[in-house]
């Protein structure tokens, strides 16, 4: 009895089995016909943005530092604070070279009326040896004159005519060195307005500033640092400049187009978040192609490795506040291939900058003001001129 048995249920283990392995591979083609051929998954891919160096303008020691790692700041916001010492003498510098033009101005405006007087008289002169020469000349066409008196009185007019004509060259060049408009308008002093000017916004950039809203990713600046122009002092996370760089195999990227929905995982929050995004474009070269020491293939040790392509991907709606994710975070992302029927280069064409700032306009702001108070204070009182 048992003998039969046995056959019994071995036979029905085996069609218990076959019906597993069958349900499996049933349940396997549906889901690649279905899911599995529409999707491209990579775990290698991680949170980017914009992350921004501010760099020291000018040179000196740092007197302070406003804000540290991880603080929050907005965009106009002091960062740190380099001495302003040898800058102000800078600046009182060409504050005296302006006022110097001024006063160089005003002393040729007072040439030019020095020239005008001796013009005057130079007329008066003239006028005088001419009608001397004119009564010495009816004299001698009556014989009541010696000839060398006539030769006199007309050598005296011609000179006379050559001083006059010397003075109004006089006045003429006076006239254009000191100019006709306003003080202020003197090229000689625009252009020591213009040094000015320059001194004073090299004041300004003591005040390190950010230059977009986000938050302090990393502080490189110790109060009583030494700085130049150039040195790094901040980095800064721009607040909703981030993205996703995922590095897909390059044999995943032959139906894959800008424009096509991903699902996004964290690492950091597991199953706790999932985020949307949309590809956004599709790198134009392989990882190994910008590394440091790109491989050389054409050499006889070559290997094959399969590339990765960076893929840029754009979350929709931005971070979820409730979720913050540091740059760098490992994501793991997968991608809906469904739609294949745009090209795989992005085609649409930028119509404005990627990104403005407008935290360094206040730069100039009470400079015209300090020029046109040291042109008022070099003229001293009295009318305008």
């Amino acid at each position: 009895m048992n003998s039969v048995v046995r056959p019994r249920r071995r036979h029905l283990t085996i069609l218990i089995i076959v019906l597993l392995l069958g349900t499996v591979a049933a349940g396997g083609t549906y889901w690649y016909l279905n899911v599995g051929q529409w999707r491209e998954t990579t775990d290698n891919a991680y949170l980017t943005g914009n992350l921004i160096t501010v760099s020291a303008e000018v040179d000196g020691p740092v007197v302070q530092v406003a804000v540290e790692d991880n603080e929050t700041v907005s965009a106009g916001q002091t960062l740190a604070l380099i001495a302003e010492g040898d800058l102000l003498l800078t600046l009182d510098s060409r504050k005296q070279m302006l006022a110097l033009a001024v006063q160089e101005v005003l002393a040729r405006r007072a040439q030019v009326e020095r020239a005008r007087s001796e013009l005057s008289l130079k007329e008066i002169t003239h006028r005088l040896a001419v009608e001397e020469y004119e009564r010495r000349k009816r004299l001698a066409a009556r014989r009541m004159l010696a000839e060398e008196e006539l030769d006199a009185a007309r050598t005296r007019a011609e000179e006379t005519d050559g001083e006059l004509e010397t003075s109004r060259r006089a006045l003429a060049e006076a006239q254009v060195r000191a100019g006709t408009g306003e003080v202020a308008a003197h090229p000689m002093v625009t252009a020591a307005a213009s040094s000015v000017r320059a001194a004073w916004r090299m004041l300004r950039k003591a005040r390190v500033v950010a230059p977009v809203d986000g938050t302090v990713a990393k502080r490189r600046v110790q109060v009583g640092q030494r700085v130049a122009p150039g040195s790094p002092l901040f980095s800064i996370a721009e607040s909703g400049a981030v993205w996703i760089e995922a590095n897909f195999k390059e044999n995943q990227l032959r139906f894959m187009r800008p424009g096509q929905t991903v699902r996004i995982g964290s690492d950091l929050y597991d199953d706790e978040l999932e985020m949307r995004g949309k590809v956004q474009s599709i790198g134009s070269g392989t990882g190994s192609i910008f590394a440091v020491l790109p491989a050389q293939n054409a050499t006889g040790n070559w290997i094959k490795i399969v590339q990765r392509v960076p893929v840029r991907i754009v979350i929709d709606g931005g971070l979820d506040p409730q979720h913050p994710l540091p740059l760098g975070a490992g994501l793991h992302v997968e991608v809906d291939t469904h739609e294949r029927g745009t090209s795989r280069t992005a085609s649409a064409t930028r119509t404005g900058p990627l990104g403005t700032s407008t935290a360094y306009d206040d730069r100039d702001a009470g400079g015209d003001e300090l020029v046109a108070a040291t042109i008022s204070a070099a003229m001293g009182p009295g009318p305008a001129r």
